[in-house]
This record gives C-alpha cells, sequence and structure tokens, in this order.
C-alpha cells in the first residue's frame, strides 16, 4: 500500500480518484492548493504525488520546484487539461515520472500508479545495491606492507586514476601469480577505486565456460546464431558495458575467442556471435592466471597480439610463504573479519600457532589462510587459537612423505600404470589440500585435464590416500 497525494481544485475529480487508487489498496491524501499541498508533504512525505498543472494559488510546476527545493525526492505524476508539448516538457525538466491528461481514464490512471511505484522500488532497491557495493569497497583493502606488496599497491593506485575516457582508451592489465595469491582482490580494488566504481564488475572464469560456448558466452549470440540459439542473448563483454571486465584463468581462453577479444580491446568494438552489427565495448579488461604465458605463447597455446596487449600493465602478486610478516598481518585481518562475521568475541594466536603457521608453506596462499582463519574462529572455544583447531600440519604435506607412498614393487601386483597415477594424483592433492587448480599446476596439467583424469579413474579430492 502506498501513501498517495492528490493536488487538484476539483472536488468531483479528488474523490473519483481517491475512491479508485483506495479500491487498488493504496492510501490518498487530497490538498486543493499550493500551500496545503506544502503543508501536507512537510507533515509527512508521501510515495507519490498527483499534481494537477492548474491550481489555484500556482502552478504544478511551481509546486514541484519547491518540493525539490525542500528535498522532498517523491515521484511526481502531471494532471492536466492543457496537454501541450511545452507543458509536457516543463514538468519533465522539474522531474515529472509521468504525464496523464484530463479526461482521466480511472483504470489507465491506476495502471500508470503501479506502473511509478514499482519504477521507484527498482530505484530504490538500485540505490541500496549501490550503497552497499559502496561500502564493500571502503572495506576492500589490500593487507600487506612487505616491499613487494607496496609495488603492488602502488601499482594499482597508478592504474585506479587513469582516466576512464574510451576515446584514450582504457589500458588493461594482467595480473599473475600462484592460485590464491589475490589477483581477484586486487582487479576489484583497481574497480572500486577507479573513475567507475558504480559500473558492473564481470568476472569470467576461463575454465568453467566450454571450448565451444565460449564466443557465446564473451560476446552473446543473435537468434538463430546456432542450433541452440533460440533467443538473442547479450555476452558479458556487453554486460560489463563502460565497468570492469576480468577474465580469470585467461590462459585457458581458446584461440578463436582471444582473436576476437584482441579486436574488441584494440578497436572497443565487437559483434555479436551471428551477427553483422557492431556493438560498443567500453571496458576495462584485467586478466589472471596461474600459468606460464609466456611458455604458452612459444608453445601456440596463446596469441603474443593479445598477451602484449594485456601486459600494458602487468602486476605480479608474491606467493604467502616469501611474504614475512605479512602473514600475521593477515591473518589478524581475517581473524578480526570472522569474529564479527559470526558474532564471536576476539582472539588472539598463541606463540605455538604463530610458529606452526610460519612454518607451514602455504600452498594455497591468501585464500587457504582465509579458510583455516574461517573454520577456526567457527569451531573454537576459547579466546586463543591453538595450533590443533587449524588443522594443518608441516610434516603432513612434505614431499619426502608423498614421494615415501610412491615406492615400486614390481614383483607385486599393484605396480600398473593406472595404479601408479592413482597413488600420484591422490598424493599431489594431499600435497594441496584438495585444491584443484594448485595440484594441476604441481603436476603441469590444465585444470580441465586434471579433472577428466580424476573422473576417469573415480577419485575425488576429498578422497584419503589409499582408498
Amino acid at each position: 500500500m502506498a501513501d498517495i497525494l492528490v493536488v487538484d481544485d476539483e472536488e468531483n475529480l479528488c474523490y473519483s480518484i481517491q475512491l479508485a487508487l483506495r479500491h487498488a489498496g493504496h492510501q490518498c491524501r487530497i490538498a486543493d492548493t499550493v500551500e496545503a499541498a506544502l503543508a501536507q508533504c512537510t507533515r509527512r512525505v508521501p510515495d507519490l504525488a498527483l499534481i494537477d498543472i492548474q491550481l489555484p494559488d500556482g502552478s504544478g510546476i511551481d509546486l514541484m520546484a519547491r518540493l525539490r527545493e525542500q528535498g522532498m525526492d517523491a515521484p511526481v505524476m502531471v494532471i492536466t487539461a492543457f496537454g501541450t508539448v511545452a507543458t509536457a516538457v516543463a514538468a519533465m525538466k522539474q522531474g515529472a515520472v509521468d504525464f496523464i491528461q484530463k479526461p482521466l481514464s480511472m483504470e489507465e490512471l491506476c495502471l500508470a500508479v503501479d506502473r511509478c511505484l514499482e519504477n521507484r522500488e527498482i530505484r530504490d532497491q538500485l540505490d541500496a545495491y549501490r550503497e552497499t557495493q559502496r561500502r564493500g569497497s571502503g572495506e576492500l583493502k589490500i593487507v600487506g606492507e612487505c616491499p613487494d606488496m607496496r609495488g603492488v599497491l602502488s601499482l594499482a593506485d597508478r592504474i585506479a586514476a587513469l582516466p576512464g575516457d574510451p576515446g584514450t582508451g582504457l589500458v588493461s592489465t594482467l595480473l599473475l601469480g600462484e592460485t590464491g595469491t589475490g589477483k581477484e582482490v586486487v582487479a576489484r580494488y583497481i574497480h572500486h577505486h577507479s573513475r567507475r566504481p558504480d559500473q558492473p564488475f564481470v568476472q569470467v572464469n576461463c575454465t568453467a565456460i566450454p571450448e565451444n560456448l565460449f564466443e557465446a558466452e564473451l560476446f552473446g549470440h543473435e537468434r538463430g546464431a546456432y542450433t541452440d540459439a533460440k533467443a538473442v542473448k547479450k555476452g558479458l563483454l556487453e554486460v560489463a558495458h563502460k565497468g570492469t571486465l576480468f577474465l580469470d584463468e585467461i590462459g585457458h581462453m581458446p584461440l578463436s575467442a582471444q582473436a576476437k577479444l584482441l579486436v574488441a580491446i584494440e578497436t572497443g568494438r565487437f559483434r555479436r556471435l551471428g551477427g553483422t552489427t557492431e556493438r560498443l565495448a567500453d571496458v576495462r579488461v584485467m586478466a589472471a592466471t596461474n600459468t606460464d604465458l609466456d611458455r604458452k605463447v612459444s608453445s601456440g597455446g596463446f596469441r603474443p597480439d593479445l598477451f602484449y596487449r594485456l601486459k600494458v600493465f602487468c602486476i605480479k602478486l608474491t606467493p604467502l610463504r616469501n611474504r614475512g610478516d605479512d602473514l600475521f598481518l593477515l591473518a589478524d585481518h581475517f581473524i578480526e573479519r570472522f569474529c564479527r562475521k559470526f558474532h564471536k568475541p576476539p582472539v588472539t594466536l598463541t606463540p605455538q600457532t604463530r610458529d606452526l603457521m610460519k612454518r607451514y608453506p602455504w600452498p594455497g596462499n591468501v585464500r587457504e589462510l582465509a579458510n583455516v582463519l574461517q573454520r577456526a574462529v567457527l569451531v573454537n572455544d576459547s579466546d586463543t587459537l591453538e595450533p590443533s583447531v587449524l588443522g594443518i600440519q608441516v610434516g603432513g604435506l612434505s614431499q619426502p612423505a608423498a614421494t615415501a607412498g610412491l615406492r615400486f614393487d614390481f614383483d607385486g601386483d599393484d605396480c600398473t600404470l593406472v595404479s601408479v597415477e592413482k597413488r600420484l594424483l591422490r598424493a599431489a592433492l594431499n600435497h594441496t589440500g584438495g585444491n584443484i587448480s594448485e595440484t594441476a599446476r604441481v603436476l603441469g596439467l590444465t585444470r580441465g585435464g586434471l579433472r577428466h583424469r580424476l573422473e576417469k579413474l573415480g577419485i575425488h579430492p576429498g578422497t584419503p590416500p589409499g582408498n
């Protein structure tokens, strides 16, 4: 139910509008002059105002201006018998959302009111979402004081400060580093500190899209472009218009899509699959990978022209094991965040826990640290975090332990190639704590190749070794 103010000096018309709106489930107030309407709005700002252009003590357009001066942002629909273009333009310039001419159809009026209220609700939800994003971007920060991370932060700030004018071109950025080092965090930091923080941030996981669907997903398609294209679809590049397109694991992007992406970055234009119309690609492109792109370029798996175009700015993120005391800065940051999130009392790390954390190699880097500490905060019942609640072991994930499980007994029945491959995969998964991306990197496989082998051999990342 909405609170609607009707401002009109025709008593019979006001009565009819009031009956129609009440029947539609709304509450209706009446004012017959500019001053009476201002007094009504001062007592309580309505959800919507229906204002006649001609009033005894002034015009409805003047009333709209005075309402705006007093900071009242309620949507206004103008009602008038003088439906000239000039009047409509003047009303719209003052912020009117609709223009209805007398004589009124109550059915059409109620439909227009409902449409206006729905649009207002959508706008309020969008404003709330943007405010949430703005507050979230204020909390988004790069934690670290080691020289490498200070350099990363300095470069990220420089990139974020660059102009967002498509006429000068939006500079591309390539983020490199092991899995879990924070490439996505840096990309979001640049976006939220840029001149377009309220625009979309669209993340594309290049390993999650089948190769035969990649172009359609990234660039969109027209109806009938291929067998299953039964309707027009916007691509992710188009969804990111005026914002940021973040291509995660770009080393796995198909070569055919690489060529089309290069054209979109260089010209600022692209075509949907099966389309002939050029569309604007006003986006900031950031890409990330944990693979050696130089090697992929040399082997022909990645286009050199796209590689150098993305590498205008290159940010290399250091593994957590090489960041010194940043480990504990991050740990304190995550502990404080998770305690607040789960309404837990503050906790601290014991000296024994700090020693264990310092000796642990953190193969999953910052992401693994965050997951370990989130679990620890949830299960912990004291004011300190002991080593046992972290669930990590330094010796349990060492290389000698993994190698010991791969001794070969050619006189036995368990030395087939399949058996050895199973044991190697399980040992590698154990070594990385079940992290698929890190396991693929250790074994020199792609994520897709690793998953194919795991499925073929019936291995799940959580399967205990030896099963």
